[in-house]
């Protein structure tokens, strides 16, 4: 046992004070004269017995009664393995407050960012103000990466603010244990205040420094619930001007009450598409579909809103998109142009449609276009090969109609290099086409649904009649999807997958006596899905955090200076950028902290928008009880970790009962209580 103030014990010479009162404070007895007092001998031999023990008793628990007064106000205690191993002099003290979105949640005494900053001070207020003081937090900005003095610590609690970034708990005791490596000659004392998601609280794989203490700060929110959108997608990738679409959006309810008739708005440009209303049970997720007609070409900025409480940062969603007003569409023809082709595209005010030439190109403008088809190409030249494989690459879509005769050497190094089957030779079994893959991207919006959502197609459907075809050399692969097949299983259209771009192979040229198919209904649904889906699969959102953002090149103009600007405050900054061939890459570099709507610009000529969220990651208020959260730190040997639970006794005295370990001086006062008590029995109660 050891003592806080041992000078107290001084105290304890003040014990002689009762000593000399009792020896000196003796009862004298009176004579009483009785005419026969033989019988009362053996009566006073007994009261004077009894009354020497009243007496030291009572002076016992006077004696008691002061040392454990003295010994209370020397404030003893038991010490602590924390206390044996601190290092005398100076300390280093790190502080992480998570300001993570989910801070934001409340408790009884308000939010809990708020909570977190006033425990921050509390435990700051508890050392000496000689000691140094380390502030880090989920931004990991670099003012916090050094040692500052209270003073300037408790200034720069104070503008700690919520923040998008949200990072592991392994995370942040790694950098902890970095920035107190320095300080080995002192004693080091670690300090973590969170809510402890289950998302990002990984306890059971921290590494903390053994040589540091450790201290866990809990603070858990009044209501675990919160609602919001998670995730959104267009039921077609394709988008044209005054088209009906239905955008499906993912919400979840992470609470545990159901809720109805929560209202959800969709904005289009500034200008309100659409409104709906939803019901989701609790702990659960739902699906909204807003139908809605597409504006006229141009970038389309989207927000949804609704309205939730007290976490909000999820609540809206932001997304962008284009509408492409002429898709680029590039022939490149054998011996001649094809009527069925120039028929199709140039009719239509939606296409702007080239014929080339095999023996006249400029494969440098291949990247103005979103989809080239190879019309009857008797040779496909080595320079070619590489050309198009590269525009698939980068998300050009590739449409391939064999030649009447062709070079078998040549196609066949050409399909090797998408892994398609080559052909093999010419089939003159006349059969229809009778499989239609319904499901595929390029049919599902084509054929009228049913009531359940299903295309059945009638049993006497009138299908292209095919005369004859190349056969294939190999069987299909995995990842080649049959699009039309024949009567006898043989593929008619295949397509496979080029890194970002799509493969489209015809089995048959677009020549009558090969087919019906260039005069079939079929064939313009065909056509026109291939072009429409041509157009460059923009992500519709991008989550704060993202560095690199793919662009089409061909549409910058390489002497302007490139610029992000946000729609809402005018904000401007200038992303970096790498080119890839015909792609353009921005390279953001954390320079988005908020969420919203943004354009790019090239010099002052709108190129893209760009939506960006936040990480809903932090959307799960899910969190550890302090149970769990002790029973995880229990399976880390070290003893040098502690859980400083929310709870009565104040945060700094719980670090001071770590520190210097059990107080034993509320026993003490307990028991010179006691012994007072005792004194009071002996004098009132006891005759003699």
């Amino acid at each position: 046992m050891q003592f806080a103030h041992p000078l107290f014990l001084f105290a304890l010479f003040a014990l002689a004070i009762p000593i000399l009162i009792h020896l000196f404070n003796f009862r004298r007895f009176k004579k009483v004269y009785f005419t026969n007092v033989r019988f009362l001998t053996d009566l006073q031999q007994e009261s004077k017995r009894k009354s020497k023990l009243k007496q030291l008793l009572i002076l016992a628990a006077r004696l008691l009664t002061l040392t454990c007064l003295v010994i209370a106000f020397s404030q003893p205690y038991l010490s602590s393995s924390v206390q044996q191993k601190q290092k005398a002099g100076k300390r280093a003290i790190s502080i992480y407050i998570d300001n993570s979105f989910s801070m934001e949640a409340l408790a009884t005494e308000g939010r809990l960012i708020d909570i977190a900053k006033s425990k921050a001070n509390e435990i700051a207020q508890y050392y000496k103000p000689s000691d140094i003081f380390q502030l880090l937090t989920n931004d990991f900005e670099g003012r916090h990466q050094r040692f500052y003095s209270r003073e300037e610590f408790t200034k720069l609690v104070e503008e700690v603010r919520l923040s998008p970034v949200s990072r592991s708990l392994s995370t942040v005791i790694r950098r902890q244990n970095d920035l107190l490596t320095d300080r080995q000659n002192m004693a080091m004392n670690a300090f973590l205040i969170s809510d402890f998601q289950k998302s990002s609280a990984d306890i059971l794989f921290i590494k903390p420094e053994p040589s540091c203490s450790w201290y866990f700060v809990p603070i858990a929110p009044q209501h675990r619930n919160n609602l919001y959108i998670d995730t959104i997608s267009f039921e077609s990738l394709v988008h044209r001007p005054n088209q009906m679409v239905r955008l499906k959006i993912h919400i979840c309810n992470y609470g545990n009450e159901s809720l109805e008739k929560i209202p959800i708005k969709l904005t289009i440009n500034n200008i309100q598409k659409a409104v709906a209303s939803f019901s989701v049970e609790s702990n659960s997720t739902t699906e909204v579909i807003l139908p809605y007609t597409e504006n006229d070409a141009g970038i389309q900025f989207g927000t949804l809103d609704l309205i939730d409480y007290p976490v909000q940062y999820d609540d809206q969603f932001f997304f962008s998109y284009s509408i492409f007003p002429k898709i680029p569409v590039l022939c490149i023809n054998g011996a001649s142009e094809n009527q069925y082709l120039n028929a199709l595209f140039k009719g239509d005010s939606s296409f702007y449609f080239i014929n080339l030439f095999d023996k006249k190109l400029d494969y440098t403008s291949f990247g103005n276009y979103n989809m080239i088809i190879l019309n009857s190409l008797e040779e496909i030249p080595s320079g070619l090969v590489q050309e198009l494989t590269e525009f698939s690459k980068l998300g050009g879509s590739l449409v391939i109609f064999p030649p009447l005769h062709m070079n078998s050497d040549s196609y066949r190094t050409f399909l090797s290099a998408f892994s398609l089957p080559s052909p093999e030779s010419i089939d003159t079994t006349r059969q229809p086409i009778t499989s239609i893959a319904l499901e595929s991207e390029l049919y599902k919006d084509v054929f009228e649904k049913n009531s359940s959502g299903k295309v059945i197609l009638p049993e006497n459907a009138d299908f292209p009649l095919v005369t004859k075809y190349y056969r294939q050399s190999k069987n299909l692969q995995s990842d080649q999807e049959p699009l039309l097949k024949l009567l006898n299983g043989q593929p008619f259209l295949t397509l496979t997958r080029s890194d970002k771009g799509k493969v489209y192979l015809f089995s048959i040229p677009l020549e009558d006596s090969w087919s019906s198919f260039p005069r079939h209904l079929l064939f313009v649904p065909t056509l026109f899905q291939m072009a429409y889906l041509s157009n460059p699969v923009k992500e519709l959102y991008y989550l704060i955090g993202s560095n690199e953002i793919p662009l089409p090149f061909d549409s910058l103009n390489g002497k302007n200076l490139l610029k992000i600007r946000q729609n809402d405050d005018g904000a401007e900054f200038i992303p970096g950028s790498g080119a890839l061939t015909s792609r353009m890459s921005l390279l953001i570099q954390d320079q988005v902290k908020k969420s919203g709507l943004y354009t790019l610009l090239s010099g002052k000529r709108p190129i893209e928008g760009i939506a960006f969220n936040y990480n809903r990651s932090e959307s799960n208020l899910k969190t550890f009880s302090e149970s769990e959260i002790k029973k995880q730190l229990s399976r880390h040997s070290s003893g040098n970790i502690h859980l400083l639970p929310e709870k009565k006794t104040s945060l700094a005295k719980q670090i001071q009962n770590i520190n210097q370990g059990a107080p034993l001086w509320k026993l003490f006062l307990i028991l010179a209580l006691v012994f007072i008590a005792s004194e009071i029995f002996l004098i009132r109660l006891i005759k003699g």
